[in-house]
């Protein structure tokens, strides 16, 4: 679920790979049965293994997860399973919750990478919601080039950009195509859902579009390799 990275770590990021497992287990141990239902919408009732292999297929489950706690919506009240958790975990410890308040509504979203600088300072851009950010991550920075093209969620802990589990790597040649699938997609959001709604609602409320598209970008390259 989270990236972690073992220097010049704050408290918020040491505690939050623990923090992030302790939802999952929670799911598992008491909404086994909603956790089931996502997971058939995610994968739109069919099963990764059949057409994912490898490291993509490690990807795949890194990214469900991310999905079901942040973004999927639990109830008739649209409740992610984060803020399930608070309310059904009433012992949990106030440093913990204010973490999970600070995160629970973070979107997943498609960045390009700018730059990457000294101290493995990697610069990234928005390309759905505008904006730049810089992460510092030494893994990454060694196998990340300029122009590498991937959705993930970033947040902010410890006063900082920090960057999740969860990827979906496109490439380059398929900047512009993801781009225009999801701005089509946005345009139809606003007339049939919300007229009002930002980039933000949309991606809040439809994050599944990100490994709808990096799946059907795979079947694509590799297209005898991924047939069902």
């Amino acid at each position: 679920m989270y990236r972690k990275e073992h220097i010049h770590m704050g408290k918020e990021e040491e505690l939050a790979p623990g923090l992030f497992q302790s939802v999952i287990d929670h799911l598992r141990e008491h909404h086994k049965a909603a956790i089931e239902k996502a997971y058939e919408y995610f994968w739109e009732e069919n099963y990764p293994e059949d057409f994912l292999k490898g490291s993509a297929l490690d990807i795949a489950f890194f990214n469900f997860e991310d999905w079901l706690i942040f973004d999927y919506k639990v109830n008739e009240e649209k409740e992610t399973f984060i803020e399930v958790y608070i309310k059904e975990q009433k012992e949990l410890a106030g440093d913990r919750v204010a973490i999970l308040n600070k995160i629970k509504a973070t979107v997943l979203s498609l960045f390009e990478v700018v730059s990457i600088g000294q101290d493995d300072e990697i610069t990234l851009s928005d390309l759905l919601q505008g904006g730049t950010f810089t992460i510092s991550h030494k893994t990454l920075a060694g196998s990340l080039e300029k122009g590498d093209l991937f959705a993930t969620r970033l947040l902010p802990l410890d006063g900082k950009t920090v960057m999740s589990s969860c990827v979906y790597p496109f490439s380059r040649g398929n900047r512009n195509k993801v781009i225009e699938l999801i701005d089509k997609e946005f345009i139809r959001y606003r007339k049939n859902e919300n007229p009002q709604g930002r980039m933000r609602d949309f991606l809040k409320n439809y994050g599944e579009i990100f490994n709808f598209l990096w799946v059907h970008c795979i079947r694509e390259r590799y297209p005898e390799e991924h047939k069902t």
